[in-house]
């Protein structure tokens, strides 16, 4: 079911129908950003390209997501490799214990 709001892009205001997961997560992200949803979809708006608003909106979220999981994933290896010392040697217990260096 489509979730009817309306906000404001620039000094535009509009309507945008999106799923109500969408919904939340755009209010999450705002959230995160410190930024209020009309400032993030004006954000979003001005690098639309070729697509449609709405469109525009489910891919940024879905892109700032999958930014967001590389980002931990990065710094989750970070932390690994900086458990090891230098002859190789896991300074972790875990690591030590299963052999595993990344979890």
């Amino acid at each position: 079911m489509l979730v009817n709001r309306n906000i404001t892009v620039g000094s535009l205001r509009t309507s945008v129908r999106l799923e109500p997961e969408f919904w939340t997560a755009l209010t999450e992200i705002s959230a995160r950003e410190k930024l209020d949803i009309d400032q993030l979809c004006t954000m979003i708006d001005g690098r639309l390209g070729e697509l449609g608003r709405t469109a525009g909106i489910r891919v940024f979220i879905a892109s700032y997501y999958a930014a967001d999981k590389e980002d931990r994933r990065e710094a989750r290896i970070q932390r690994e490799i900086g458990s090891w010392n230098a002859f190789g040697q896991s300074r972790r217990p875990y690591a030590a214990a299963t052999g595993r260096a990344f979890a």
